[in-house]
């Protein structure tokens, strides 16, 4: 009993805020210094409960030393009871058809005196003019001003549209009874924001704050380009990202996490265009730690990661697994210290307006006007824009808030689907190290482009803008302007004060390799029967076995960005039978081992089974031995004709034309050179088809068999 009562006398002069220490000893920046005979009183009183001031030390949490704020959370239910249109997609049929997760607002409040409020929403996007009325609302309630009010957004695409949001993506193909039921869902969405918001400042209590950053990364930068141009959507290996995921907790007195607030920077699109509701892999990361921690209320917002899209995507199952890697990551750092925050914060807010680049004339808007579909929707918006302001649009009002702990940590809301380049520079130029970046807040009024890709064009840049009734693409100089207003409002203590320093590392895109690692679970969870079986001769063909690939012989191959082992878009060198003439040359690793065979291991893929079948190709061995083989899309073996090599190839992926896997190579060892190594070249033996063969010239395939075995061993046991 002595115990219990010296924890809560400590937890009580806490509370009245009488002491005030910093963590580890040290006091919080902004903190009063604790008078030492105070502090000397209240040592003395927990000495005299526990009789030993150590044993008080060790049992008391981690987080009862930092300061105490207010913390209040809440959350409801805001999925839809009616049928809707959803947003995101323009080519789905009509109003959702189904719900597979619900829909939630979860609302965080902080603070006592001028408490500031973030209610994420599962949502593609909440315009302006939504967010104005609910902080209007709360200003009435509760005398906040605008800039202690963020609404952010999740980004699912499977939750309704509301009005104002992305007006073209529907635009005229609505039905009056489809706009009646989208007025209806949009006014009972503000209503339950302003209620969940409302909640979570009624129900503050005492807590502490601290935060840390992991690492996730089933983000991958969409953006394929060629000759610096984009291509179209998929999967950019070397483009930028930003892996970090910041995570932010209060715990109460007992030391429980109440509140685990959340961010990464990935599009919200696991699912894909499937027209029934979900909260797609935000959805299943907040419902994983409410359930890994039953007192607290999770909230996650979105990063700079408009040109971020989920790898692998297409399914709800694929959805949870995000979610859940989220959630291993945080419990991961929930278990670890993390940096305490002194006090609630300071708000600040900033509205200027972005320049959009010189859109055509009013003749090509009213001849676009005269058709069909999203241009001729876009260009009759832009014709009553010019109606109202007598002039075409040229520049979208923008909004910039930040909560500053101190010099602890700055948290910036950026309005719009933000780009990840954002990410990069201000986590460059500012101190990343106290820095947390959320997009889809407050407004969405398009996507936010940087310099770079308004260079390279496409969607994020060009298109898009049709979908959000804008004229044109933006002006280049967005970005120093967003990046200014950034940095201004952040202040000079934010600034990188060790420039040639450690670089973030949660910028550097992970290699092929480490991409299949993170994603090995949802790998193998995707694996068909058919699959499965054809990967049982796995264990007993991986020993013994060594690289396969050490280096490429054919000079300046063709090379296409295409699927591999995992389903993951690689680039490398590949041969089609369009000519006998083509050909793929590389030697091994070195087998200096003994005994009368040697074994190879690489990986790649064959495709396009759809195509003419021909001759297939031949794989000539040391410029001897010729095995032939050709196209499949299932496991299987191939034997010379004397039946002294044998190739097998094990598929790891299909689609329904292709494949790619792991390549099992026995040959006599007479074959391999003096220093054990093996040359060895694919042939077309066809000409007529564009069938292909096509090799990972990376020496990793060992690495992917050990990964491989042991998922296959997990889900075994």
């Amino acid at each position: 009993m002595a115990l219990v009562m010296g924890y809560t006398e400590l937890f009580i002069l806490m509370k009245s805020n009488e002491f005030h220490p910093g963590q580890g000893g040290r006091v919080p920046h902004g903190s009063p210094r604790p008078d030492s005979n105070q502090a000397g009183v209240v040592f003395n009183m927990v000495a005299k409960n526990l009789s030993l001031f150590s044993v008080a030390l060790i049992l008391i949490p981690v987080g009862a030393w930092a300061q105490l704020v207010q913390v209040g959370s809440a959350k409801l239910d805001i999925t839809p009871s009616h049928p809707t249109l959803l947003a995101g997609y323009g080519g789905r049929p009509g109003e959702h058809a189904g719900i597979d997760t619900r829909l939630w607002a979860r609302a965080l409040a902080i603070g006592e005196e001028k408490p500031v409020v973030l209610v994420a929403v599962d949502n593609c996007g909440v315009p302006a003019k939504i967010t104005e009325v609910i902080q209007r609302e709360l200003a009435a309630s509760h005398q906040l001003a605008a800039e202690q009010v963020v609404i952010a957004s999740t980004h699912t695409h499977n939750a309704p549209t509301l009005n104002g949001y992305a007006p073209v993506v529907w635009g005229s193909r609505v039905t009056p009874q489809q706009t009646a039921r989208t007025d209806r869902y949009t006014q009972w969405l503000v209503e339950s924001v302003c209620q969940v918001a409302e909640q979570a400042l009624d129900a503050r209590q005492p807590a502490t704050l601290s935060w840390g950053q992991g690492r996730l990364a089933f983000g991958g930068n969409r953006r394929v380009l060629a000759n610096a141009a984009w291509r179209g959507f998929g999967l950019q290996a070397d483009g930028p990202v930003d892996h970090s995921l910041p995570v932010m907790v209060a715990r109460n007195a007992e030391g429980a996490p109440i509140v685990v607030w959340t961010n990464y920077a990935c599009h919200c699109t696991t699912v894909g265009s499937r027209n029934r509701v979900s909260g797609d892999w935000a959805g299943h990361a907040n419902a994983a730690l409410e359930r890994r921690y039953p007192a607290a209320i999770s909230l996650t917002t979105i990063g700079c990661g408009a040109d971020i899209g989920p790898q692998p995507s297409g399914s709800l199952v694929l959805a949870q697994q995000h979610g859940e890697a989220l959630a291993d990551e945080v419990a991961r750092l929930l278990g670890e210290p993390l940096e305490s925050l002194a006090g609630a914060p300071t708000a600040a807010r900033r509205d200027f307006d972005l320049p959009l680049a010189d859109p055509p004339d009013r003749a090509f808007f009213e001849q676009e006007a005269e058709g069909s579909g999203y241009h001729a929707d876009r260009a009759r918006s832009v014709l009553d824009y010019e109606k109202r302001h007598g002039e075409i649009q040229s520049k979208v009002p923008y909004t910039v808030s930040c909560w500053k702990f101190g010099e602890d940590l700055a948290i910036v809301f950026l309005a719009g689907e933000v780009v990840v380049d954002y990410s990069v520079r201000l986590k460059t130029e500012l101190d990343w190290r106290r820095l947390w970046l959320n997009g889809w807040c407050n407004d969405v009024p398009s996507y936010i482009p940087s310099r770079r890709v308004l260079a390279e064009g496409g969607y994020e840049a060009d298109f898009s803008q049709v979908y959000y009734a804008l004229p044109g693409p933006y002006a280049p100089e967005l970005e120093d302007q967003i990046v200014q207003q950034v940095t201004s409002l952040v202040g000079p203590h934010y600034e990188n004060r060790e420039p040639h320093g450690d670089a973030p590392d949660f910028l550097t895109p992970p290699t092929v390799l480490e991409r299949f690692a993170n994603s090995i679970e949802s790998w193998q969870a995707n694996l068909s029967p058919e699959l499965r079986r054809g990967l049982e001769p796995l264990g007993r063909l991986s020993g013994g076995s060594i690289n396969g690939y050490q280096r490429l012989l054919t000079e300046n191959p063709q090379r296409s960005r295409w699927y591999n082992y995992s389903g993951d878009q690689t680039e490398r060198p590949f041969i089609r039978q369009t000519d006998r003439e083509q050909s793929l040359k590389w030697i091994t690793g070195f087998n200096t081992g003994a005994g009368p065979v040697a074994n190879f291991l690489f990986s790649g893929g064959l495709g396009w089974q759809s195509e003419p079948a021909t001759g297939g190709f031949e794989m000539v061995l040391g410029g001897q031995q010729v095995v032939e083989l050709d196209v499949t899309r299932h496991s299987k073996s191939w034997q010379s004709v004397d039946g002294q090599v044998q190739l097998d190839y094990l598929v790891t992926w299909q689609s329904d034309i292709d494949s790619g896997g792991l390549f099992y190579l026995k040959v006599p060892r007479d074959l391999l050179d003096a220093k054990g190594g093996l040359t060895v070249e694919v042939r077309s033996l066809g000409s007529g088809s564009q069938r292909w063969f096509a090799l990972d010239d990376v020496p990793t395939a060992k690495q992917v068999e050990h990964l491989i075995l042991e998922a296959l061993k997990r889900n075994a046991q």
